[in-house]
């Protein structure tokens, strides 16, 4: 409220004289000042407000659960697992504070993984002993990576001694021997010579007492260059193999060498695992599997280019892989014949098919039909495979990644599969926008067992409601004699498809039918 003198005046509808005019501006200067005067003093305990906050904020910190020890050490030790990338030091963790430096070294999931980049320096030994130490009783793997352009080993080019090179030097030779137990061992060398030693040398070693060596169970090399010699060609190093039960194997190919000449893995009937990346004729693939009976899962990696034709106008007898239950075809030639080994495989046990195909271009632009001899072809050797009294008679998983082939083509490899339970077809099949609805109309019910069907259709191939309305049909159609086996559909859709109009509808409708369908662009 104003001053008394003045509060009359609010009430009043008169002219003011000079002197009230001059009382009532005195008035203002004053609340001015006032006011001016709290905002000063309103600003000094803000910032006053702002100071203790920031005070008590660091008291706060003091008290964090990481300080207070509240996180016990075994949830850190999990958190800095998860937190650290395959190639950075685990070491650095240690440099954060004390606490943290005693939670790493005693976590021994930190240091189950070791590894060592190519330097010109040679291998650190020691840390490879304390690492391990580390890690415990729990399984360990040791990756030497050797293969990198800055480093060119001596043993490319000349008969040096053996301490000139680093994968095949004195201290590592002993870590292999008396060293801890290994579960995993990953060697990437620049040329197989270095192999050649580094495995002659633990081969020639006496000492049979708790070798690491023969502990190991995933051996994994990668050669970067073969070298032909004019006296007959060898590779020492796949006959001095630890009795490992997986083996991982990625080299070059020799395109002079045929595939007879070349060498072979020796028999491993430990092996159950058998990963072989590159191009190698179909003949020496054959060779390697004979001499590996007892293989429960085989993946060939063509690396996109297409294998040597060189087997099948030869009387080659047929391998037989009785415990083969996985076998993966990946990346391979479009027009590659990859593929063909399947009629010379005979695998009664086989369970998952993989048959995954490079990156092909728009079928628009091609001269040739998608649905090529090729994959005629493909149909007949499958159907070799399934055949005879040792062939495959359950083969419940199926999965197809960039598969150049007709919608009456897929028809055709699917009716020869009715054991199949789950079905991918991923990325880029080169079927067309028919495949469902001529689905719907054969008279034999295609993939009767079919229980999980999975789709990746980024590229708009698959019209999605045909595929809800054949999973649809299928519910309505069954029998009490012959009931539908759909229990999942999975599609990842192009976001900017608008040819589906009743997608809505039909997702619903199966979704009452008791199928779990997930959607996503």
């Amino acid at each position: 409220m104003i001053k008394e003198p003045f509060s009359s005046l609010l009430n009043g509808n008169y002219s003011l004289d000079s002197l009230e005019l001059a009382a009532i501006q005195h008035e203002i200067e004053a609340e001015t000042l006032a006011i001016d005067k709290i905002q000063s003093t309103i600003i000094d305990l803000q910032l006053q407000l702002e100071e203790h906050e920031a005070r008590r904020q660091d008291y706060k910190t003091l008290l964090s659960p990481l300080r207070r020890g509240v996180v016990p050490p075994e949830i850190l030790g999990e958190v800095f697992r998860y937190a650290i990338e395959p190639l950075y030091p685990v070491d650095r963790v240690g440099l954060v504070c004390k606490s943290w430096r005693d939670i790493a070294l005693t976590t021994p999931s930190l240091w189950q993984t070791v590894v060592m980049l190519p330097s010109d320096a040679p291998i650190n030994v020691k840390r490879l002993r304390t690492c391990t130490a580390r890690a415990g009783t729990l399984p360990k793997t040791v990756r030497i990576i050797e293969s990198n352009g800055r480093y060119r080993c001596e043993c490319r080019d000349s008969e040096s001694e053996v301490d000139s090179c680093r994968l095949a030097s004195p201290e590592l030779v002993r870590f292999f021997t008396d060293g801890p137990v290994l579960d995993n061992v990953d060697l990437r060398s620049p040329t197989h010579h270095c192999l050649d030693r580094l495995f002659g040398l633990l081969k020639s070693d006496k000492n049979t007492l708790t070798r690491s060596w023969d502990s190991i169970r995933h051996l994994a090399l990668k050669v970067g260059d073969w070298s032909t010699p004019t006296h007959g060609l060898e590779w020492q190093f796949l006959h001095n193999l630890p009795p490992v039960s997986s083996l991982f194997l990625d080299t070059p190919w020799l395109p002079d060498v045929p595939g007879d000449a070349l060498p072979a893995l020796p028999s491993l009937d430990c092996l159950t695992s058998l990963h072989m990346v590159g191009d190698w004729p179909n003949s020496w693939i054959l060779r390697n599997l004979r001499n590996c009976p007892n293989l429960e899962e085989v993946v060939l990696n063509s690396k996109e280019s297409e294998r040597q034709d060189d087997v099948w106008t030869e009387g080659r007898t047929l391998v037989s892989l009785p415990k083969l239950q996985v076998l993966r075809f990946q990346h391979m030639a479009t027009h590659g014949e990859d593929a063909r080994i399947l009629q010379w495989l005979r695998m009664p046990s086989l369970r998952i098919l993989e048959l995954s195909y490079e990156i092909p271009e728009p079928f628009a632009d091609q001269e040739e039909d998608p649905d090529t001899p090729g994959k005629v072809q493909l149909y007949r050797d499958m159907l070799r495979m399934l055949s005879g009294a040792d062939g495959v008679v359950d083969l419940q998983q199926l999965r197809l990644e960039y598969f150049p082939i007709t919608a009456k083509g897929l028809l055709r490899i699917l009716g020869a599969l009715p054991s199949l339970i789950s079905l991918e077809l991923a990325t880029h099949i080169g079927s067309d926008r028919k495949f469902f609805k001529m689905a719907r109309e054969i008279e034999t019910p295609l993939l009767p067992q079919l229980r999980h069907l999975k789709i990746q259709d980024t590229c708009d191939v698959f019209d999605p409601d045909d595929v809800c309305e054949f999973l649809r049909q299928r519910k309505a159609t069954a029998t009490e004699a012959s009931p539908d086996c759909v229990e999942r559909l999975d599609m990842a859709v192009n976001r900017y498809n608008r040819n589906s109009l009743h997608l809505d509808e039909s997702v619903r409708a199966m979704r009452g039918m008791g199928i779990l369908v997930n959607i996503v662009p």
